[in-house]
């Protein structure tokens, strides 16, 4: 009987807490309102999922060591079906957590909508910056943007991270002069991603808020001349995004082969030089190689979460403004603590 009332409540929101028409100051905040309890089930998920991630990668290297040895082959089979246990357990609890974090996203969806559609109902458009196009912006685009980075917020870099980590540490473990060369790499990602990301961040929020203004001037036939103008905007600002997208993607590409490259060169003299094995070097070369779609995905959630608190940024400042705010009924700013209380009913 307890399974059935398990699932029950995670197939129906935990609280309505919408109702209150609060939000809170910051993302994290709101991540942690939305989700409550399960935030912190999907986050031990995803060590789980990290740990099981990371496994393959030694039951390989002793599969190839025992093959180049001449090793017998019940060990050989015994390592592959430890291997194939592996793969089957993590690709069932990714399953799980993939879907744990689509449901967190969509409740936390559901939850952005429904405050930015009370607000709404009690506002005319004569009096409140939240007039139909900015409103029915916010409530289907804006709400979907921020609510989808939600269910991954703080579960993914906990599995790519914690994966990278126990990477490295594995790596430092076989040879710590091939683990430095491997981190080599990344290295120079840490100077050009923050700043093109940056130049990202200034668009996004340019294009969200011309955006906002075509909604209301569509709705006015006497303002279809800017309407087009600003579309052209929304061209223009939306080609530069791509260029510098496109631009950092291939950089990062670039470092991957050059480090690639870097490791097959100094692991094959080492080899030479008697200082280490070709397993070894082999177990390098598919680290690093495995290394790259998680650190992708650590770069693409940075990404996300600086576009994300940009866009939630922008929601919470344009319901703030609008007359007959909780903040404007309080006499507070928005950002004071009394306000912030939506997410007080428990989790």
């Amino acid at each position: 009987m307890k399974l059935p009332r398990l699932i029950a409540s995670i197939a129906e929101p935990p609280r309505q807490h919408a109702e209150s028409l609060l939000l809170p100051a910051s993302f994290l905040r709101f991540v942690i309102w939305s989700g409550g309890w399960h935030q912190a089930a999907v986050c031990a998920l995803s060590v789980a999922v990290f740990l099981l991630n990371a496994f393959p990668i030694e039951t390989q290297r002793r599969i190839i060591d025992t093959a180049v040895h001449a090793g017998p082959l019940s060990t050989i089979l015994t390592l592959a079906a430890v291997q194939l246990a592996i793969l089957v357990a993590f690709g069932l609890a990714k399953l799980v957590m993939n879907v744990y974090r689509a449901w967190l996203g969509e409740y936390a969806t559901r939850d952005l909508r429904l405050v930015v559609t009370r607000r709404l109902e009690g506002l005319s458009a004569e009096d409140s910056p939240l007039s139909s196009g900015t409103g029915l912006a916010m409530i289907l685009a804006e709400a979907d943007d921020i609510g989808a980075f939600v269910g991954s917020s703080l579960s993914l870099p906990i599995v790519e991270i914690g994966f990278l980590a126990s990477v490295f540490i594995y790596l430092a473990v076989l040879d710590i002069k091939m683990m430095f060369v491997s981190i080599l790499i990344l290295t120079p990602q840490f100077v050009f991603v923050p700043l093109m990301q940056r130049a990202i961040n200034r668009r996004v929020a340019q294009r969200t808020r011309i955006l906002r203004h075509f909604g209301d001037e569509i709705l006015s036939p006497s303002k279809s001349e800017s309407s087009v103008r600003r579309l052209d905007e929304v061209f223009s600002i939306n080609l530069g995004i791509f260029e510098i997208k496109f631009s950092l993607n291939f950089l990062m590409n670039l470092t991957y082969s050059l480090g690639n490259l870097l490791v097959l060169g100094i692991g094959c003299v080492l080899v030479v030089q008697e200082q280490t094995e070709i397993a070894t070097v082999v177990t390098f070369l598919s680290a690093t190689g495995r290394i790259v779609d998680p650190w992708n995905d650590v770069v693409d959630w940075a990404r996300n979460l600086a576009l994300t608190t940009v866009k939630y940024g922008l929601v919470t400042r344009a319901l703030d403004a609008s007359p007959g705010s909780p903040a404007s009924l309080a006499g507070q700013p928005p950002d004071a603590p009394g306000l912030r209380t939506a997410g007080s009913d428990g989790t």
